[in-house]
């Protein structure tokens, strides 16, 4: 079986089992000094350096968390030479990913103006990170089965092999890591009931903590490595129990496609998210039909267990309704880029649903075929590894970059006349687009032909001007712009509109969004409740429960009282509080002071406020 041999290296070098863990251990604590170093930068007040290089920060700070593992799984098993290729390779790779996640968001402007640079720094996004790892999974499965059988595009075995030991490898090495970490974290609790804080000071040191972690996780790579045979018998009963869950999942779809004639596709639309849904559902229908074709041994009798009856039919039907699936999963996308153009979710669905309809297409052409029982799930399999590790080089470069692809679709819809004006998100160019809505939006600001020209030159001006106005101070406008006074004869205090909300004291994150976003709305309402006569001010979201009280300190900064709620559809009790018939009573229970802090009651016989529409 591939992998199977710990000590003997493939070129020539004899490691010992003991030798193997000390060389991985190693790889580990290298690994968490590099990333303790990068960390400092940020953590340390070192984050200018990390700011002003960015685009070479991210991709250092991403290859040294992927690549390695790679190196921990590899030695022992692939030559050295060939594995350090290999691995540079893929570091290459990431890197090209990373620098580019780095660049698109790089503000440029900022850089060179502002003097404090760390607010410029934003760690690797979800998406690279994700994807950069799922990248490196990829590519390293396909590398490791190849060099185990020799050949370029080796039998499914070894595909199937590889991928899933390194699956359960990074699953149960975490787990270990993890349950290790929480053991660290439970003796520092017990040292301190005897007032010995040792271990708790060190948990809270970086220098500590990250390199452990880092060897802790390439200790259980390695004993997952050595024990292979374990890491089998996990991999067939987690399969084999996924495996008996295919058959709920092929009635459950069956019964969606065949209630679609008498219901129509409407209310599949009207849910706005119809498309994710139909891919999250193929997903776990790809998973399903894997777990239960395994290697293709066992279904064509190659192994003594083969699968039962019950689950070939339903893995056969499961690949036939997969394409009806994706085939309406491909629709919806469609229609939703008909109507608003292409946006940044939009091309990333459609990566995703590209995928889904290799995986359809392939096992639709699996299930028809009448010799053997899926045969050529293996090819496509393959074969959509490989389309899928272009198509993540794509999305995470300024080839298919869905920034940039949403950002030329939404302007040619504007300059096309398809979109008013008016109708047209200019601030997403500014702040959602990175640097391709930036420049977008520098070029709208000397448009002087096609529809609407004048329209769109303003708007796009009025909108760099309103970014000026939110980076240098207060948001007065926006403030005027996003409340709605509903006390009668009432205006809201111009201290109250000049206030700096990004300074705000106690519940600075409950700060609502009408105080700091463009077009969020809120309704004020100027009362007396804070009991000491001075008026107050109260806002409500207008299709909310949320509000939140606000009040004047000594120094006459506006401040967060605190906060309660009001359902919309309570429209009796928001009218009578608009016309001032409220009146302010003590609390049920008063509160508790111990030592000097104050420890709030709650009254069992206090109720939510609950009213109908």
């Amino acid at each position: 079986m591939l992998n199977d041999h710990v000590g003997p290296a493939p070129d020539g070098h004899t490691l010992s089992s003991k030798a193997l863990w000390l060389t991985r251990l190693g790889i580990g604590f290298l690994q968490g000094y590099i990333l303790y170093i990068l960390l400092t930068v940020i953590s340390d007040g070192k984050g200018i350096w990390a700011a002003t290089h960015g685009v070479y920060f991210i991709p250092l700070l991403l290859v040294s968390s992927l690549i390695p593992p790679v190196l921990i799984v590899g030695v022992g098993h692939l030559p050295r030479l060939r594995l350090l290729l290999w691995c540079a390779l893929l570091a290459a790779v990431v890197a090209a990913l990373g620098y580019n996640d780095a660049w698109r968001v790089m503000d440029l402007q900022a850089l060179a103006t502002r003097e404090d640079l760390s607010f410029t720094m934003d760690p690797p996004s979800f998406e690279v990170s994700l994807f950069s790892a799922v990248f490196v999974f990829i590519g390293y499965a396909l590398i490791s089965a190849g060099e185990a059988t020799h050949r370029w595009l080796a039998p499914y075995e070894s595909y199937f092999e590889s991928s899933w030991k390194l699956a359960l490898q990074i699953g149960l090495s975490l787990m270990f890591a993890g349950v290790f970490f929480l053991i660290l974290v439970l003796g520092a609790n017990l040292f301190m009931l005897l007032k010995l804080n040792f271990l708790r000071d060190l948990l809270d040191r970086l220098w500590f903590n990250v390199p452990v972690l880092a060897m802790t996780f390439a200790t259980g790579l390695h004993i997952t490595d050595v024990r292979p045979n374990i890491i089998r018998d996990i991999r067939t009963l987690l399969l084999t129990l996924l495996s008996w869950l295919l058959p709920l999942l092929v009635l459950i779809v069956a019964g969606f496609l065949l209630s679609l004639p008498v219901t129509g596709l409407a209310p599949l639309w009207e849910t706005r998210h119809a498309t994710a849904l139909l891919l999250g559902v193929a997903a776990l229908e790809i998973v399903l039909i894997n777990a239960t074709y395994k290697n293709g041994m066992e279904a064509s009798g190659g192994e003594a267990d083969t699968v039962p009856r019950i689950l070939r039919l339903c893995a056969r039907l499961a690949c036939l309704m997969l394409l009806a699936l994706v085939a309406l999963a491909v629709y919806a996308l469609k229609l939703r880029i008909d109507q608003y153009g292409w946006t940044i979710s939009r091309v990333s669905g459609a990566a995703c649903a590209l995928v889904a309809l290799c995986y359809a297409l392939g096992y639709a052409w699996a299930a028809l075929e009448r010799s053997g029982w899926l045969k050529r799930v293996a090819s496509t399999n393959v074969l959509t590894s490989y389309i899928t590790l272009a198509l993540l080089v794509a999305l995470f470069t300024p080839i298919a970059d869905p920034a940039r692809l949403a950002v030329a679709s939404q302007v040619d819809r504007l300059l096309s006349g398809r979109i008013a004006p008016d109708e047209f998100d200019f601030r997403f160019l500014r702040f959602q687009s990175t640097v391709y809505g930036r420049n977008a939006l520098a070029r709208l600001q000397s448009t002087s032909v096609g529809p609407n020209a004048a329209a769109i030159r303003d708007r796009s001006l009025e909108t760099e001007q309103l970014i000026d106005t939110e980076k240098s101070g207060p948001h007065v406008v926006n403030v005027v712009h996003n409340i709605d006074v509903r006390t009668p004869g009432q205006n809201l205090p111009p201290s109250f509109m000049a206030n700096d909300w990004k300074n705000v004291k106690g519940w600075p994150w409950r700060v609502p969004s009408c105080l700091s976003t463009e077009g969020d709305k809120c309704d004020a309402y100027l009362v007396r409740l804070s009991g000491d006569g001075r008026q107050n001010i109260l806002l409500l979201a207008p299709r909310g429960s949320e509000g939140t009280l606000f009040d004047q300190d000594a120094a006459g900064t506006w401040q967060v009282l605190g906060r309660l709620k009001i359902p919309p559809g309570c429209v009796e009790e928001r009218a009578a509080l608009m016309q001032g018939s409220y009146k302010a009573v003590p609390p049920l229970l008063p509160d508790l002071e111990i030592n000097g802090r104050r420890i709030r009651v709650e009254a069992a016989a206090s109720e939510p406020l609950e009213c109908k529409r």
